[in-house]
């Protein structure tokens, strides 16, 4: 949708979804099982739904299978497309992991021990749709609108991007707590499997690292906790040795995060956006899973960014 139209609807109270929804007779419909059983089914007023357990997701999961935000599925002309949003733990489809994808009717979304199957279906006249919530609109709103369309136009266009640079909170969290020098569990031998196993798990992400920074936080912990175990299984050698690759990988990490923190900052002093924009989204990658000011600010960002360049997502 052209710039001028977008901030021409945001200002009449309509955003592109709901209108999108409201022009249209069709809608997404859910059908939800349970780890325990239980079957719900859910149609949705819109072309665009959230999945997760935020209160603001229009399908809502068990916080224990579903992050906050954890899945979007939008409606087009060919059917539902879905789009992770919890980068760290992938929905699947049919069994297999996806970060985008087409959902056929027949296919079986997975978030966590949840299954879902969505499909594009008629929905007027159904008195049981989930409908998103509209205001309505007075006459002399829509004449302020066509007045102010301008205005709003130059502003978005041309307003001082250098200012965001003002609003970049100080607390930065931290990727990791202090490094983990004990082992989860007492007896010599539980140790040395568990060491295996974490160690393994490390591995594995440290080698993705270059393709999902996710990847790379989360292995310094597996590693710390390989080498607390291999020490108290009693095997000390491969406990130094991993716990130098976790110290190693530690440094680079951090590093890599706060080079990225920097080089936002530069863009957004410089109003280069679409380089602050590529900075925003590796570091909601790093942060991913963490709270606070900084990642709800990250958050903005890149939806203001987004608008700023043009995007939509898919």
């Amino acid at each position: 949708m052209p710039v001028i139209g977008a901030l021409w609807l945001d200002a009449i109270g309509y955003h592109d979804d709901a209108y999108m929804a409201a022009t249209g007779v069709s809608g997404l419909r859910f059908t939800v099982r349970y780890p325990e059983g239980r079957v719900e089914v859910l149609t949705v007023d819109s072309d665009k739904v959230l999945v997760g357990s935020g209160a603001h997701c229009e399908i809502r999961l068990p916080a224990e299978h579903a992050a906050v935000e954890h899945m979007e599925v939008t409606m087009s002309l060919g059917g539902a497309n879905a789009q992770a949003r919890a980068a760290d733990r992938l929905p699947t489809i049919n069994g297999v992991e996806f970060m985008q994808s087409p959902v056929m009717a027949d296919s079986v979304v997975a978030i966590g021990a949840c299954q879902l199957t969505i499909e594009v279906v008629e929905i007027e006249d159904n008195p049981d749709v989930i409908k998103k919530k509209q205001e309505k609109t007075s006459p002399l709103t829509y004449l302020l609108a066509l007045v102010a369309i301008p205005l709003a136009a130059y502003v978005l266009l041309f307003e001082d991007d250098g200012r965001i640079e003002n609003k970049i909170p100080t607390d930065v969290p931290e990727l990791w707590a202090k490094p983990q020098t004990s082992c989860p569990v007492d007896a010599a031998d539980q140790a040395i499997v568990l060491a295996a196993e974490k160690f393994v798990v490390a591995e594995g992400k440290a080698e993705r690292r270059p393709f999902r920074v996710q990847d790379g936080v989360a292995a310094v912990p597996l590693y710390e906790v390989a080498s607390a175990c291999f020490r108290t299984g009693g095997d000390e050698a491969r406990s130094v040795e991993v716990s130098a690759t976790a110290a190693s990988l530690r440094k680079k990490v951090g590093e890599d995060y706060r080079a990225h923190r920097v080089r936002l900052e530069h863009a957004l002093a410089v109003r280069d956006l679409a380089t602050a924009h590529k900075e925003v989204k590796v570091l909601r990658a790093f942060t991913e899973g963490a709270a606070g000011n900084y990642v709800v600010w990250l958050g903005n960002l890149d939806r203001q960014l987004q608008l700023k360049l043009g995007e939509k997502k898919s």
